[in-house]
């Protein structure tokens, strides 16, 4: 079987791994605003330093605390009560709210106590806050040398394009570590998709478009706090924990051995062309083992039932195997591990009940089959040559073809075979019977026999093989 050329596919089926993409992922806040009743942070407790405080933020970011989660207006600020009271509040450190605007002393208008729309709301003075933070794991490939550069090109965080949530929520709550945090209300937020560009390697920051509330809880009416949301992604790094991807795993071209059409059969002969596929050169010397040379070829269908196919032939740049009985029909993703499960390469298979092809002299699937011309002659006796070489059918009674192929045993009875555009009778087809997934079809050369460069087309259930040409003298 010769070596083909590599053509890259893409692996789209990813299967749990423990390699991931480690990303910090951050909700954030904008264009803060408090208007109408809170009544949090109120003189009816004598420990409350009413009517200021700072708010926190639990979300599905993370949980409140005292910081600037989402940061209000008054900043070591004079103010003066309903009742003529002065003094500086929120000395805290903090941006804080006025938390009390349902006490008589505290409500609107009050333009000490409210910094926005004539002195009967409020809005905060600080920009951008970070209401949580926190990592998230996503599962990805080991990284991927799809071009066989040497260089890692896919895979890893590649395989993550996009990260969102998809339902977001900020439940504020005026802070008050000695008489509890009282809840003001809940903000939810639509999803916030974060296109990514990364690398194998990692992922560099990106950020989600602005989002304003779309419902609000605790009261559900009427809307008390209002701010606009995003999320941005800091950063994203491949992580490999157990040591899975220690080889750079490379993409692999899966193709029939006999003809190099991209469809297989179960049980057919198949071949994987690439690079890095195996350590070192090892034929198998008897029965077809699932190991070989320290690597295993393992198909996954379309039913997502993985199994392992048997190894005839095993080297870095190409692995012959045999499709394993019972793949169900459609895209089959592959893959080559070592013997302990590490990655070495990838390939896709399109999986068909009957996927026929000839084996060729050359090997390269075109030209002059690798058959047996049996030729009976007028004393009886027979001569066996080979239909590489051109075949003197001139004078003989009878000549009958022997094809060796592989993908057609799925449709035995449905074959039909073409001589020189005549139909030649079909005297056996099936297994080949003593080489794993070498397929058989004897056929008889039709009278009178045809001369010179003769075309041999075969089919099995109505699908075509690669064409092959005789030379018959």
């Amino acid at each position: 079987m010769q070596v083909r050329g590599l053509a890259v596919l893409f692996l789209l089926a990813i299967p749990a791994l423990a390699q991931t993409c480690r990303l910090s992922v951050a909700g954030l806040n904008r264009d803060r605003r408090v208007e109408g009743d809170v009544s949090a942070e109120c003189p009816n407790n004598p420990l409350h330093t009413a009517p200021f405080g700072n708010w926190g933020v639990t979300s599905n970011f993370g949980v409140k605390r005292d910081s600037h989660q989402f940061d209000g207006w008054c900043h070591d600020t004079r103010v003066c009560d309903n009742n003529g009271a002065c003094r500086n509040v929120c000395r805290d450190g903090w941006y804080e709210w006025n938390s009390c605007t349902t006490d008589a002393r505290y409500r609107a208008p009050n333009c000490t106590l409210y910094n926005a729309r004539d002195c009967t709301a409020q809005a905060s003075t600080q920009g951008i806050n970070v209401h949580g933070t926190q990592t998230v794991e996503i599962p990805v490939r080991c990284p991927i040398d799809t071009d066989n550069d040497g260089a890692a090109d896919a895979g890893g965080c590649a395989d993550v394009r996009s990260y969102t949530h998809s339902r977001n929520f900020m439940s504020l709550y005026e802070l008050d570590p000695l008489t509890g945090d009282d809840l003001v209300q809940t903000l939810y937020f639509p999803p916030t998709p974060v296109s990514l560009r990364c690398t194998p390697a990692g992922c560099p920051a990106a950020g989600s478009e602005w989002r304003p509330a779309d419902g609000v809880e605790s009261p559900a009416s009427p809307q008390r706090v209002f701010a606009e949301m995003a999320m941005v992604v800091n950063s994203g790094v491949f992580v490999d924990p157990n040591g899975a991807c220690r080889v750079l795993v490379t993409v692999a071209r899966s193709a029939s051995a006999a003809s190099y059409a991209p469809a297989i059969a179960p049980g057919s002969l198949a071949a994987l062309f690439g690079s890095n596929l195996a350590p070192e050169i090892v034929a198998s010397d008897g029965s077809p083992p699932m190991i070989l040379g320290g690597v295993q070829v393992v198909l996954t269908d379309s039913l997502a039932v993985r199994r392992r196919a048997s190894l005839l032939y095993v080297s870095p740049r190409q692995i012959n195997w045999v499709a394993p009985a019972g793949l169900a029909p459609g895209e089959a993703a592959i893959t080559v591990e070592s013997e302990s499960g590490a990655l070495r390469a990838i390939a896709t298979a399109r999986v068909e009940p009957v996927a026929p092809g000839l084996f060729t002299a050359d090997g390269s699937g075109a030209g002059r089959p690798a058959a047996l011309a049996t030729l009976v002659h007028a004393d009886g006796s027979r001569t066996v040559v080979p239909a590489a070489e051109p075949v003197a059918v001139s004078g003989a009674q009878d000549a009958v073809l022997e094809l060796f192929g592989t993908g057609f045993r799925g449709a035995a009875d449905k074959i039909e075979v073409r001589i020189g555009g005549v139909r030649a009778a079909v005297l056996y087809a099936g297994e080949q019977g003593s080489f794993p997934g070498l397929d058989q079809v004897n056929v008889r050369l039709p009278r009178p026999y045809p001369n010179g460069q003769v075309a041999l087309e075969l089919t099995a259930d109505g699908v075509r093989a690669n064409p092959v040409t005789l030379d018959l003298r």
